[in-house]
């Protein structure tokens, strides 16, 4: 949440006074950010849904928009890649597939906060799934084609050399006029994952504190408008250190996979265990997953070679999640003993 918003901030501060342009303005920004959410999911879970389904809306349509740039001509290649990629001594190809998965699967995450929602789902046998399935389709389609539509537009020398690159396309299409159109729209759409954010995360606090392994303040709710209030403002505040501390995109996306990937892992490899402790009365042992064991195996083994590549190409910033990770244990423990 905390990287997204200071994304955000890098696209909507050129566009501010000079004084916001620096780093520290741009991290500015992006707590004041943090803070407004937090002010709108204070007022009541009402009103944190409705600004995520505006958000959403308004995102997908910005993307379809940009994805007018398949049918560009304005590519800027001037040479073959070999010339355009430096070498990389010392590095492997595997190593450099590897690093590059960090960001790709930080981008295409998100599908698993959808269970944090099961409690408020209808019908959640059937929607669940449903949702799953139509928002990761929907992703995949929008990604793929906006990421050719970079290609057809930029070439890949301007995919190198661009910062803001969705800002970049938009001028190209749009001229300047659609640079800052479009940086303030990309700034809106990274609104509603900060949003999504604010929403879902509370409720595994809430589901923590429900079996007593955090303090009951956790699952306390306002009877009027619905809201974790303290669970919520747990959640911003360490946001925000968060972003104090590790100041760049770069290093909170490293921080986030190297932890994100191996729990991710964690939770898809209990699918053995479950499966195995099932017994006939379980009425969930006769599910289908296709695959199986092979699929969620293979699964599970890429996630551990992205989270072994964040060591691997920045691991301060992976021995900062880790540190958290493995310090989470003792505490839990202690909670668990404590109730």
């Amino acid at each position: 949440m905390a990287g997204v918003a200071l994304l955000g901030s890098e696209y909507i501060n050129p566009l501010l006074p000079e004084v916001l342009h620096s780093r520290r303005g741009i991290q500015g920004t992006a707590i004041v950010t943090l803070l407004l959410f937090y002010v709108i999911n204070l007022l009541g879970i009402r009103a944190g849904s409705r600004t995520q389904n505006l958000l959403s809306g308004s995102k997908i349509i910005m993307m379809l928009v940009l994805c007018l740039g398949i049918f560009s001509t304005g590519s800027s290649d001037t040479g073959p890649y070999s010339v355009i990629i430096p070498p990389m001594p010392g590095t492997s190809w595997f190593t450099a597939f590897g690093a590059s998965l960090i960001a790709v699967f930080y981008t295409y995450g998100g599908y698993q906060q959808t269970l944090n929602f099961g409690a408020d789902i209808k019908d959640p046998v059937r929607n669940t799934p449903r949702g799953i399935f139509i928002g990761m389709g929907l992703v995949l389609g929008l990604y793929l084609t906006i990421n050719f539509a970079y290609y057809r537009a930029l070439g890949f020398v301007g995919l190198q050399s661009s910062n803001l690159i969705a800002a970049d396309l938009a001028r190209v299409l749009f001229g300047p006029w659609g640079e800052i159109f479009f940086s303030l729209a990309i700034f809106m759409s990274v609104l509603g994952f900060i949003n999504a954010t604010m929403l879902s995360v509370p409720r595994v606090y809430y589901a923590m504190a429900d079996d007593n392994i955090l303090p009951a303040s956790f699952k306390r709710i306002n009877p009027k408008t619905q809201t974790q209030e303290f669970a919520l403002t747990f959640l911003v505040v360490t946001a925000i250190g968060s972003l104090w501390w590790l100041d760049t995109f770069e290093k909170i996306v490293n921080y986030v996979m190297s932890i994100d990937s191996l729990a991710i892992a964690s939770a898809a490899a209990t699918l053995f265990v479950f499966r195995r402790r099932a017994g006939t009365s379980d009425p969930h042992r006769g599910f289908k997953i296709w695959g199986y064991p092979w699929l969620p195996a293979f699964f599970v083994l890429f996630l551990l070679v992205v989270a072994a590549n964040v060591i691997i190409t920045d691991p301060s910033s992976a021995l900062i999640g880790w540190l958290l990770f493995l310090g989470g244990a003792p505490l839990y423990w202690v909670l668990r003993r404590g109730k």
